[in-house]
């Protein structure tokens, strides 16, 4: 038998029963299977009283269930970018285009967020690069040293 403290209850990480609870012998999954039993009436009920009753919020929570809600979406756009003039002429020609109105704020927003984060890479790879080419000159730098600690005077 299990021990209890001095106040009758079990002792913390101890159970009087090991087996644990019997899944689903809770109220709440007899009521989720009364729920399920009776699903196709309370359907009916609830289209019923939606189409006859014009029951919007009824008709709205099926709707719901069946087809998701429209989320937003831009419709494309088209316009030329002049890639000779670098990110930042391009930045400026997105800019331009949100004036005349030729392309939309939210659009022109994405497009300069874009143009950023693209910015951004290409900065990453440039300094990568350098970095790159940095270590190497070290490299060199050492291996000459070393070859001239190695190489005995007058041997040359």
């Amino acid at each position: 038998m299990t021990e209890r403290n001095k106040n009758g209850t079990f002792k913390k990480g101890k159970s009087g029963n090991k087996a644990g609870r019997i899944a689903g012998s809770g109220v709440t999954a007899e009521l989720r299977k009364a729920i399920l039993d009776k699903s196709p009436e309370l359907l009916q009920m609830v289209i019923d009283k939606a189409l006859e009753g014009g029951d919007v919020t009824a008709a709205m929570a099926l709707l719901n269930k069946v087809m998701p809600s429209l989320k937003a979406a831009n419709e494309p756009i088209q316009f030329t970018l002049a890639a000779s003039k670098g990110l930042s002429g391009t930045g400026e020609q997105i800019v331009q285009s949100i004036a005349d109105g030729s392309v939309p704020l939210d659009s022109g927003t994405q497009l300069l967020t874009s143009l950023a984060s693209l910015a951004k890479l290409q900065e990453m790879d440039e300094l990568t690069r350098r970095i790159g080419e940095k270590q190497m000159t070290l490299l060199k730098k050492r291996v000459e040293k070393l070859e001239q600690t190695l190489t005995p005077p007058g041997s040359v």
